[in-house]
């Protein structure tokens, strides 16, 4: 079977810290080299990525395809003004599509893969559900957005531990013993004194063996996020992203990879202010070459 589209999902944290921006000029970029691709507005508890593409009222959306009006996501993509680039709207009904049931879930992430493109780019709603999580962790690249503040950093951390232990809930299913465990661990003042990844290992291996640990730590390692920080204004805003590396890997065990940062941009701030498409942003802003370095060096990492 031919291998289908790469997906990259961009999520992370609280809102407010440019995840929809960032998808935005991700998708762009990737036009722009040839490369078909479809930006996806997975938003679903406040659809508004076809505002920056410049689209008042999308003809089809993702809720069209969830209530059976269209046969496959393919059906309901919609052309924009960028070549190789399509769109596929959130759905407009906030209280139908707001926390989709798992069977909707599941049947969308399995028709991401058949998309007609070489890259899916999902913008990812705020906060940590496991409908967010679920796609998060369902992609090839999973890119964490944060801004560079104290309470974005906690936020983009937390992000990322709850992927790991979303992770660790979905492996465990069918084992109580480590559900138990898990639930513990997510507890910052459980009873049996799990305060990281490397004591809940610890517990397993106590609990089933090393093998046991071994293949859950690898399970863990798997999931490996790719953190930009957005809206940069100094040199020191540029060290957020290896904050989050460093508390991640001394806490979670997994080894995020900064791939480094966009500066703050006032006439990029105004189209989103202005609700105009973000393609007509002037291409000698350093907020767009900056997008654009991080998606080559995406593309050259496959």
């Amino acid at each position: 079977m031919e291998k289908g589209p790469q997906i990259w999902a961009v999520g992370g944290g609280k809102g407010g810290v440019g995840k929809s921006t960032v998808s935005t000029l991700l998708a762009f970029w990737l036009a722009r080299m040839g490369r078909k691709t479809v930006l996806m507005d997975a938003d679903f508890g406040g659809a508004n990525l076809h505002t920056l593409m410049g689209i008042k009222s999308p003809s089809r959306t993702l809720n069209d395809y969830v209530a059976k009006r269209f046969d496959s996501l393919e059906d309901i993509c919609i052309n924009t003004e960028v070549e190789n680039l399509r769109l596929i709207c959130g759905a407009g009904d906030v209280l139908s599509m707001a926390n989709p049931h798992v069977s909707q879930k599941t049947k969308i992430i399995q028709n991401m893969t058949k998309l007609s493109a070489d890259h899916v780019v999902l913008d990812l709603g705020a906060g940590t559900s496991f409908n967010v999580l679920d796609f998060f962790l369902a992609a090839d690249r999973q890119i964490v957005i944060l801004a560079p503040q104290p309470i974005s950093i906690q936020n983009a951390y937390a992000f990322v531990r709850n992927a790991v232990y979303r992770r660790l809930s979905r492996l465990a299913s069918q084992q109580p013993y480590l559900q138990a465990l898990i639930k513990a661990s997510m507890d910052t003042e459980n009873e049996l004194r799990l305060k990281t990844i490397r004591d809940f290992l610890q517990a397993v291996e106590d609990f089933r063996g090393r093998d046991a640990a071994s293949e859950l730590r690898e399970e863990i390692q798997m999931i490996r996020p790719e953190v930009i920080t957005n809206m940069v204004t100094g040199p020191k805003d540029r060290n957020a992203g290896k904050v989050i590396q460093m508390v991640a890997e001394k806490y979670l065990m997994i080894h995020p990879v900064d791939l480094g940062s966009i500066v703050y941009d006032r006439h990029l701030n105004g189209l989103i202010t202005e609700m105009k498409s973000l393609t007509g942003l002037n291409q000698s802003s350093d907020a767009f070459a900056n997008v654009y370095q991080i998606a080559m060096r995406l593309v050259s990492e496959r």
